[in-house]
């Protein structure tokens, strides 16, 4: 996409794409099942590499099951470091503020930490890819900068995949799935114009 991404374009472009539904329908029920939904995090993983590669919403085979399972755990340490720990951080600190009196607080704040951890886990996700280099991870500066300065359109697709997420939460396996694979397109699309027509160095 030469043009800068428009989430509803993208969003629209990816529902198009031939055998959408039954990639969907293997990733969600994957990622229903502990250790099993490594290989739906591979296809994610894959997702976002293939996104930025070709500059287009696209959707890779799920073939070669092993290379998946392998890319799932790549995919994982980056979710684990920059998604679930610092949402796992904000929870302890909502709770001490449950203990002080200030309960009142913790929503917005665990509401606002799990915003910026979706944005943040697509820098983090983003800048790996360019290497493959588990050290990327380790410039939070660099990342924390990715996500500032994209923070402003992103702020939208983080909340729909938190609606989306709350929304199928009874179908959990299919919301998340789904949730990612429309954030990491989309901030895929968005990272690359970046990287390509900026003179901004990642």
């Amino acid at each position: 996409m030469k043009e800068t991404p428009i989430f509803e374009e993208v969003f629209n472009r990816l529902l198009k794409l031939p055998g959408f539904w039954v990639k969907l329908l293997i990733g969600g029920l994957l990622s229903f099942v502990p250790i099993v939904n490594l290989f739906a995090f591979g296809y994610l993983y894959r997702l976002s590499r293939a996104v930025r590669r070709s500059g287009e919403p696209v959707l890779p085979a799920w073939q070669d099951w092993p290379g998946l399972f392998q890319d799932g755990l790549r995919f994982g340490v980056v979710w684990l470091g920059y998604w679930l720990l610092p949402i796992l951080v904000a929870s302890g600190i909502s709770w001490l503020l449950t203990c002080v009196g200030l309960s009142a607080l913790t929503n917005v704040f665990l509401l606002s930490v799990v915003l910026l951890a979706t944005v943040l886990f697509t820098s983090a996700l983003y800048r790996y890819n360019m290497r493959k280099d588990f050290k990327d991870l380790l410039d939070l500066a660099l990342i924390a900068r990715m996500t500032w300065m994209e923070l402003p359109r992103l702020v939208v697709p983080a909340f729909v995949f938190l609606g989306l997420v709350v929304l199928l939460l009874p179908f959990y396996g299919f919301a998340i799935f789904a949730a990612f694979l429309m954030l990491i397109t989309y901030t895929s699309l968005r990272y690359r114009r970046l990287e390509q027509h900026q003179s901004t160095s990642f």
